[in-house]
């Protein structure tokens, strides 16, 4: 190994900091060039999973908004369309404050709802499929129920959704649509967060029950399967993450 290449590996251990290595080197039973090794091999498998979930995002923000838009009209996020909780209807005031000036002055333009909802993140799709939460303040609070929202509409959002909730043993529900997003949304947050996948990832609310990258994987190929079988073939051929995840280096 030469003088540049030792500069080059410590440049590399120092950007990902001594706690961060320390999983690779445990790993890799101390072996510090394993562990480097593992690192990037990691970062790999994050960024192939990271372009898949962008894919599926996109698909679901559309499936869900052309849905949402036959039944309410293209502002179903407004007064009078879906009821939303609190949490949806804060998400929604921050996809307005990032809207362009131009847009927040004229709300009322042809092309802002879809503007608006392109800025709603994952986690807004995600709580759509929750049991609902509250708005408005005391004495006048209210309970609103997603189960309604469901039943009415959301459903329609996976065409897929029995046949893929039959492949499982499974009965279609909205609290299993929201388990198959919640391990692509987990998915989503650990490596846009920078963190490891070597030893999998937890979700919320789940104890130290475990995902492993391969079972992110299929939660990916699962939740492209419910909303279109033809993109989850795409995924399967087109995605880098298997061949990745089979080329394990410490084996």
């Amino acid at each position: 190994m030469s003088d540049n290449d030792d500069l080059q590996f410590a440049a590399l251990e120092a950007a990902i900091s001594v706690d961060r290595l320390g999983t690779y080197l445990s790993e890799a039973n101390g072996d510090r060039a394993l562990a480097r090794y593992l690192y990037v091999w990691d970062r790999d498998v994050a960024a192939a999973m990271f372009a898949d979930i962008a894919i599926i995002d996109l698909a679901l923000r559309n499936s869900i908004h052309n849905v949402l838009t036959a039944h309410f009209g293209e502002r179903w996020y407004e007064l009078g369309g879906m009821p939303l909780d609190w949490r949806a209807t804060t998400n929604l005031q921050k996809a307005r404050e990032r809207l362009p000036a131009q847009d927040r002055a004229s709300p009322e333009k042809p092309n802002v709802p879809v503007k608006l909802v392109a800025r709603l993140m994952f986690g807004f799709r995600r709580d759509l499929f929750d049991s609902g939460g509250y708005v408005g303040k005391e004495p006048r609070r209210v309970k609103i129920d997603y189960e309604q929202n469901w039943r009415t509409v959301l459903y329609r959002a996976f065409p897929r959704e029995r046949r893929t909730a039959q492949s499982m043993g499974e009965t279609y529900s909205r609290d299993w649509a929201l388990r198959q997003i919640d391990v692509v949304h987990g998915a989503r947050n650990r490596v846009a967060h920078h963190e490891p996948l070597l030893r999998g990832f937890p979700l919320t609310g789940q104890g130290t029950e475990r995902i492993s990258a391969e079972n992110g994987h299929l939660a990916c190929v699962r939740l492209a399967n419910m909303i279109d079988f033809n993109l989850a073939d795409w995924l399967r051929v087109n995605s880098k993450v298997p061949s990745l995840l089979s080329n394990n280096p410490s084996g």
